[in-house]
Protein backbone atom coordinates (compact mmCIF):
# COMPACT_ATOMS: atom_id res chain seq x y z
CA UNK A 1 0.00 0.00 0.00
CA UNK A 2 1.34 3.42 -0.89
CA UNK A 3 2.62 5.38 2.08
CA UNK A 4 1.70 8.68 0.54
CA UNK A 5 -1.65 8.97 -1.14
CA UNK A 6 -3.40 11.79 -2.85
CA UNK A 7 -6.91 12.27 -4.14
CA UNK A 8 -6.95 13.07 -7.82
CA UNK A 9 -9.49 13.37 -10.56
CA UNK A 10 -8.87 12.15 -14.06
CA UNK A 11 -10.98 12.36 -17.17
CA UNK A 12 -11.48 9.25 -19.27
CA UNK A 13 -11.20 10.16 -22.94
CA UNK A 14 -13.73 7.51 -23.85
CA UNK A 15 -16.40 8.20 -21.22
CA UNK A 16 -15.60 11.82 -20.24
CA UNK A 17 -16.38 10.73 -16.70
CA UNK A 18 -14.35 11.53 -13.62
CA UNK A 19 -13.39 8.95 -11.03
CA UNK A 20 -11.79 9.17 -7.62
CA UNK A 21 -8.47 7.39 -7.53
CA UNK A 22 -5.37 6.86 -5.42
CA UNK A 23 -1.88 7.68 -6.58
CA UNK A 24 1.52 7.26 -5.00
CA UNK A 25 4.68 9.24 -5.29
CA UNK A 26 3.32 12.45 -3.79
CA UNK A 27 6.11 14.28 -2.03
CA UNK A 28 5.84 16.89 0.67
CA UNK A 29 3.29 17.31 3.41
CA UNK A 30 0.66 19.28 1.47
CA UNK A 31 -1.56 16.42 0.37
CA UNK A 32 -5.11 17.10 -0.81
CA UNK A 33 -8.06 16.19 1.38
CA UNK A 34 -11.81 15.84 1.33
CA UNK A 35 -13.94 17.79 3.80
CA UNK A 36 -17.42 16.63 4.81
CA UNK A 37 -19.82 18.66 6.94
CA UNK A 38 -22.40 16.81 8.99
CA UNK A 39 -20.26 13.72 8.58
CA UNK A 40 -21.14 11.96 11.83
CA UNK A 41 -24.60 10.64 10.99
CA UNK A 42 -27.00 9.88 8.19
CA UNK A 43 -26.01 10.62 4.61
CA UNK A 44 -22.97 12.68 5.63
CA UNK A 45 -21.45 9.80 7.56
CA UNK A 46 -22.10 7.40 4.70
CA UNK A 47 -20.55 9.82 2.20
CA UNK A 48 -17.45 9.98 4.41
CA UNK A 49 -17.20 6.19 4.38
CA UNK A 50 -17.86 6.00 0.65
CA UNK A 51 -15.12 8.52 -0.11
CA UNK A 52 -12.68 6.43 1.90
CA UNK A 53 -13.73 3.29 0.04
CA UNK A 54 -13.01 5.08 -3.23
CA UNK A 55 -9.53 6.20 -2.31
CA UNK A 56 -9.61 9.29 -0.09
CA UNK A 57 -6.78 9.06 2.41
CA UNK A 58 -7.06 12.45 4.10
CA UNK A 59 -10.52 13.26 5.41
CA UNK A 60 -11.75 16.25 7.41
CA UNK A 61 -15.10 15.86 9.17
CA UNK A 62 -16.93 18.84 10.65
CA UNK A 63 -19.79 18.34 13.12
CA UNK A 64 -20.93 19.63 16.47
CA UNK A 65 -20.54 16.63 18.78
CA UNK A 66 -17.03 15.51 19.73
CA UNK A 67 -18.19 12.07 20.84
CA UNK A 68 -19.77 11.32 17.47
CA UNK A 69 -16.70 12.63 15.67
CA UNK A 70 -14.56 10.21 17.66
CA UNK A 71 -16.91 7.34 16.86
CA UNK A 72 -16.79 7.99 13.12
CA UNK A 73 -13.00 8.33 13.24
CA UNK A 74 -12.76 4.90 14.84
CA UNK A 75 -15.10 3.43 12.24
CA UNK A 76 -13.01 4.85 9.41
CA UNK A 77 -9.80 3.58 11.01
CA UNK A 78 -11.30 0.09 11.07
CA UNK A 79 -12.40 0.42 7.45
CA UNK A 80 -9.10 1.82 6.13
CA UNK A 81 -6.15 2.19 8.53
CA UNK A 82 -4.22 4.22 5.93
CA UNK A 83 -6.78 7.02 5.99
CA UNK A 84 -5.93 10.01 8.17
CA UNK A 85 -8.98 11.65 9.75
CA UNK A 86 -9.01 15.17 11.12
CA UNK A 87 -12.10 16.25 13.04
CA UNK A 88 -13.41 19.74 13.75
CA UNK A 89 -16.04 20.15 16.47
CA UNK A 90 -17.95 23.24 15.41
CA UNK A 91 -21.48 24.55 14.96
CA UNK A 92 -21.57 25.64 11.33
CA UNK A 93 -24.52 27.91 12.06
CA UNK A 94 -22.07 30.31 13.72
CA UNK A 95 -21.44 33.34 11.55
CA UNK A 96 -17.64 32.91 11.52
CA UNK A 97 -17.74 29.13 11.09
CA UNK A 98 -16.40 29.15 7.55
CA UNK A 99 -13.34 31.17 8.50
CA UNK A 100 -12.72 28.92 11.49
CA UNK A 101 -12.85 25.80 9.32
CA UNK A 102 -10.49 27.34 6.78
CA UNK A 103 -8.00 28.40 9.45
CA UNK A 104 -8.13 24.94 11.01
CA UNK A 105 -7.36 23.03 7.81
CA UNK A 106 -4.71 25.58 6.80
CA UNK A 107 -2.95 25.00 10.10
CA UNK A 108 -3.20 21.27 9.43
CA UNK A 109 -1.62 21.80 6.03
CA UNK A 110 -4.31 19.92 4.12
CA UNK A 111 -5.54 21.62 0.94
CA UNK A 112 -9.20 20.76 0.47
CA UNK A 113 -9.83 19.25 -2.96
CA UNK A 114 -13.33 17.93 -2.29
CA UNK A 115 -15.94 19.82 -0.27
CA UNK A 116 -19.15 18.05 0.72
CA UNK A 117 -21.84 20.36 2.11
CA UNK A 118 -24.13 17.95 3.94
CA UNK A 119 -24.88 19.49 7.33
CA UNK A 120 -28.53 20.28 7.95
CA UNK A 121 -31.57 19.67 10.09
CA UNK A 122 -35.33 19.69 9.71
CA UNK A 123 -38.15 20.44 12.10
CA UNK A 124 -41.89 20.15 11.73
CA UNK A 125 -43.36 23.46 12.87
CA UNK A 126 -45.59 26.36 11.87
CA UNK A 127 -43.45 29.26 10.72
CA UNK A 128 -43.55 32.24 13.16
CA UNK A 129 -46.07 30.53 15.44
CA UNK A 130 -43.60 30.74 18.32
CA UNK A 131 -40.96 33.31 17.42
CA UNK A 132 -38.78 32.68 20.48
CA UNK A 133 -38.26 29.00 19.63
CA UNK A 134 -38.58 29.30 15.86
CA UNK A 135 -35.66 27.39 14.22
CA UNK A 136 -35.85 29.21 10.90
CA UNK A 137 -32.82 31.49 11.20
CA UNK A 138 -30.44 28.80 12.52
CA UNK A 139 -31.67 26.60 9.68
CA UNK A 140 -30.86 29.29 7.11
CA UNK A 141 -27.45 29.90 8.71
CA UNK A 142 -26.57 26.20 8.53
CA UNK A 143 -28.15 25.14 5.25
CA UNK A 144 -27.73 28.29 3.16
CA UNK A 145 -25.14 30.61 4.64
CA UNK A 146 -22.65 27.88 5.60
CA UNK A 147 -22.90 26.30 2.14
CA UNK A 148 -22.07 29.63 0.52
CA UNK A 149 -19.40 30.49 3.09
CA UNK A 150 -17.51 27.19 2.79
CA UNK A 151 -17.74 27.35 -0.99
CA UNK A 152 -16.23 30.85 -0.85
CA UNK A 153 -13.47 29.56 1.40
CA UNK A 154 -12.38 26.63 -0.77
CA UNK A 155 -13.58 27.09 -4.36
CA UNK A 156 -11.00 29.75 -5.36
CA UNK A 157 -8.10 27.44 -4.52
CA UNK A 158 -9.70 24.62 -6.49
CA UNK A 159 -9.98 26.92 -9.49
CA UNK A 160 -6.31 27.91 -9.14
CA UNK A 161 -5.28 24.24 -9.07
CA UNK A 162 -7.54 23.46 -12.01
CA UNK A 163 -9.17 20.53 -10.24
CA UNK A 164 -11.47 19.75 -7.34
CA UNK A 165 -15.10 19.21 -6.56
CA UNK A 166 -18.00 20.46 -4.47
CA UNK A 167 -20.86 18.11 -3.67
CA UNK A 168 -24.00 19.65 -2.20
CA UNK A 169 -26.90 17.80 -0.61
CA UNK A 170 -30.28 18.80 -1.97
CA UNK A 171 -33.68 17.24 -1.41
CA UNK A 172 -36.83 16.54 -3.39
CA UNK A 173 -38.40 18.99 -0.94
CA UNK A 174 -36.75 21.63 -3.13
CA UNK A 175 -39.16 20.97 -5.98
CA UNK A 176 -42.43 22.01 -4.32
CA UNK A 177 -43.62 23.85 -1.21
CA UNK A 178 -43.59 21.72 1.96
CA UNK A 179 -45.90 23.19 4.61
CA UNK A 180 -44.68 22.78 8.20
CA UNK A 181 -41.12 22.41 6.88
CA UNK A 182 -41.23 25.61 4.87
CA UNK A 183 -37.74 26.96 5.52
CA UNK A 184 -36.08 23.56 5.12
CA UNK A 185 -37.69 23.09 1.70
CA UNK A 186 -36.81 26.65 0.66
CA UNK A 187 -33.21 26.15 1.80
CA UNK A 188 -32.94 23.00 -0.29
CA UNK A 189 -34.39 24.85 -3.28
CA UNK A 190 -31.59 27.37 -2.84
CA UNK A 191 -28.97 24.62 -2.68
CA UNK A 192 -30.18 22.99 -5.90
CA UNK A 193 -30.34 26.31 -7.78
CA UNK A 194 -27.01 27.50 -6.36
CA UNK A 195 -25.30 24.25 -7.36
CA UNK A 196 -26.54 24.41 -10.94
CA UNK A 197 -25.56 28.05 -11.40
CA UNK A 198 -22.09 27.83 -9.87
CA UNK A 199 -21.44 24.64 -11.81
CA UNK A 200 -22.09 26.50 -15.06
CA UNK A 201 -19.87 29.39 -13.97
CA UNK A 202 -17.04 26.88 -13.46
CA UNK A 203 -17.61 24.83 -16.60
CA UNK A 204 -14.11 25.50 -17.94
CA UNK A 205 -12.16 25.61 -14.67
CA UNK A 206 -11.66 21.89 -14.11
CA UNK A 207 -13.74 22.06 -10.91
CA UNK A 208 -16.78 19.81 -10.65
CA UNK A 209 -19.86 21.05 -8.76
CA UNK A 210 -22.70 18.60 -8.27
CA UNK A 211 -25.85 18.12 -6.23
CA UNK A 212 -27.54 14.91 -5.11
CA UNK A 213 -31.30 15.20 -4.60
CA UNK A 214 -32.62 12.39 -2.38
CA UNK A 215 -36.12 11.94 -1.10
CA UNK A 216 -37.08 10.88 2.40
CA UNK A 217 -34.07 9.08 3.85
CA UNK A 218 -33.71 7.06 7.03
CA UNK A 219 -31.53 9.54 8.91
CA UNK A 220 -31.42 11.42 12.20
CA UNK A 221 -32.29 14.65 10.42
CA UNK A 222 -34.62 15.73 13.22
CA UNK A 223 -34.41 14.80 16.84
CA UNK A 224 -38.18 14.59 17.12
CA UNK A 225 -38.35 11.97 14.39
CA UNK A 226 -40.34 14.12 11.99
CA UNK A 227 -37.50 15.24 9.73
CA UNK A 228 -38.84 16.02 6.30
CA UNK A 229 -41.54 13.35 6.34
CA UNK A 230 -44.61 14.07 4.24
CA UNK A 231 -47.16 11.66 5.66
CA UNK A 232 -48.79 9.30 3.18
CA UNK A 233 -46.60 10.70 0.39
CA UNK A 234 -43.75 8.75 1.98
CA UNK A 235 -45.39 5.55 0.78
CA UNK A 236 -43.28 6.03 -2.36
CA UNK A 237 -40.42 4.71 -0.23
CA UNK A 238 -37.77 5.78 2.26
CA UNK A 239 -34.18 5.70 1.03
CA UNK A 240 -31.19 4.09 2.71
CA UNK A 241 -28.38 6.55 3.60
CA UNK A 242 -25.64 4.23 2.31
CA UNK A 243 -27.37 3.93 -1.06
CA UNK A 244 -27.81 7.70 -1.27
CA UNK A 245 -24.13 8.19 -0.40
CA UNK A 246 -23.00 5.92 -3.23
CA UNK A 247 -25.27 7.80 -5.60
CA UNK A 248 -23.92 11.11 -4.31
CA UNK A 249 -20.29 10.24 -5.03
CA UNK A 250 -21.36 8.88 -8.42
CA UNK A 251 -22.95 12.27 -9.15
CA UNK A 252 -19.71 14.06 -8.28
CA UNK A 253 -17.67 11.71 -10.45
CA UNK A 254 -20.13 12.14 -13.33
CA UNK A 255 -20.18 15.93 -12.84
CA UNK A 256 -23.98 16.05 -12.93
CA UNK A 257 -25.66 19.32 -12.03
CA UNK A 258 -28.39 17.69 -9.94
CA UNK A 259 -29.55 14.09 -9.86
CA UNK A 260 -32.79 13.01 -8.21
CA UNK A 261 -31.97 9.77 -6.42
CA UNK A 262 -34.19 6.74 -6.92
CA UNK A 263 -37.02 5.89 -9.29
CA UNK A 264 -39.52 6.42 -6.47
CA UNK A 265 -38.46 10.02 -5.96
CA UNK A 266 -38.33 10.69 -9.69
CA UNK A 267 -41.87 9.37 -9.98
CA UNK A 268 -43.10 11.57 -7.14
CA UNK A 269 -41.34 14.62 -8.57
CA UNK A 270 -42.90 14.00 -11.97
CA UNK A 271 -46.36 13.63 -10.43
CA UNK A 272 -45.95 16.83 -8.44
CA UNK A 273 -44.72 18.62 -11.55
CA UNK A 274 -48.13 18.14 -13.16
CA UNK A 275 -49.87 20.14 -10.43
CA UNK A 276 -49.53 23.83 -9.56
CA UNK A 277 -47.53 24.61 -6.42
CA UNK A 278 -50.68 25.66 -4.57
CA UNK A 279 -52.20 22.23 -5.11
CA UNK A 280 -48.97 20.50 -4.09
CA UNK A 281 -48.78 22.58 -0.92
CA UNK A 282 -52.39 21.73 -0.05
CA UNK A 283 -51.89 18.00 -0.62
CA UNK A 284 -48.65 17.89 1.37
CA UNK A 285 -50.23 19.80 4.26
CA UNK A 286 -53.19 17.42 4.33
CA UNK A 287 -50.93 14.40 4.06
CA UNK A 288 -48.53 15.47 6.80
CA UNK A 289 -50.93 17.03 9.25
CA UNK A 290 -50.06 19.93 11.51
CA UNK A 291 -47.28 19.72 14.10
CA UNK A 292 -48.44 17.54 16.95
CA UNK A 293 -50.32 15.20 14.64
CA UNK A 294 -48.83 11.75 14.22
CA UNK A 295 -46.80 11.33 11.01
Amino acid sequence: MCSSLNLVFFTSISSRRWTLAQTGGVSGEHVSAALVTGGTSGIGKEISLELVRRGVRKLVIVARETEKLDQVSEEIAALEPACEVHTIALDLAERDAGAKVRQNVDEKGWPVEILVNDAGFARKYVFAENVESDPSLPMVDLMVRAVVDLSLQFLPDMVKRGRGGILNLGSTAAYSPVPFTSVYAAAKAFVVSFSKAVREENRDTGVRIACIVPGITDTNLAGDGHGEKRGTLDLVGIDNPADVAKGAVDVLEANEAARTFGWNNKLLAAAQGVLPDSANAYLVAKSRGRPGDED
